[in-house]
């Protein structure tokens, strides 16, 4: 019973190299959603600053005898382009993915009963890395928030970011603990 305790225990520490490529993947991944993010928010500014201008030159239709619109109605077609491109979701339903997509290995190496099995020294490191990088993934989700403060996904932001460098705190104390118990 105990052998095949630790032969488990070993075919899944030798499996954290692989998740070490993943994580290296997932950096990768999250690193460039946030360059592309900071791209598409600046890219987003001069496109609404167009839009703006273009928008405030239009005068308000009446469509029945006696009614005015509050909003103008847009014909222009190179303005219909720009708010077309202002407010398309595929960079949000990206990240929103990329980010589940990170999370789950660092979820899975934190609590699948086979993993806690693994002395949580051998996979801290991969567990915070892969938080680190959801973090970027999130952070570039929180740039991506063109129109009006969120400030929910912005608190979020800041919230994970503090818990993650709480538990990093955390778990180096307690092994520094551990260490000096036992030289």
């Amino acid at each position: 019973m105990a052998t095949d305790l630790m032969d488990k225990i070993e075919r899944l520490e030798k499996q954290l190299p692989r998740w070490e490529k993943g994580l290296f993947a997932a950096y990768g991944a999250a690193i460039t959603m946030l360059g592309s993010s900071i791209c598409r928010a600046f890219e987003s500014s001069y496109l609404s600053a167009a839009y703006l201008d273009s928008v405030k030159n239009i005068e308000p239709v009446e469509s029945l005898p006696g009614y005015v619109s509050l909003f103008p109605t847009i014909t222009d077609p190179l303005v219909l382009k720009i708010q077309d491109a202002l407010f398309v979701p595929y960079w949000n339903i990206l990240g929103y993915l990329l980010l589940i997509v990170i999370l789950i290995p660092g979820i899975l190496l934190t609590v699948h009963p086979a993993w806690r099995q693994v002395s949580l020294a051998k996979r801290s490191h991969l567990i915070f890395g892969y938080f680190l990088a959801a973090w970027v993934a999130l952070l570039s989700l929180s740039i991506l928030v063109v129109w009006g403060p969120d400030y929910g996904l912005n608190l979020l932001v800041v919230g994970s970011a503090l818990a993650l460098g709480l538990g990093d705190w955390w778990m180096r104390r307690k092994k520094d603990m551990a260490e000096e118990v036992f030289p």
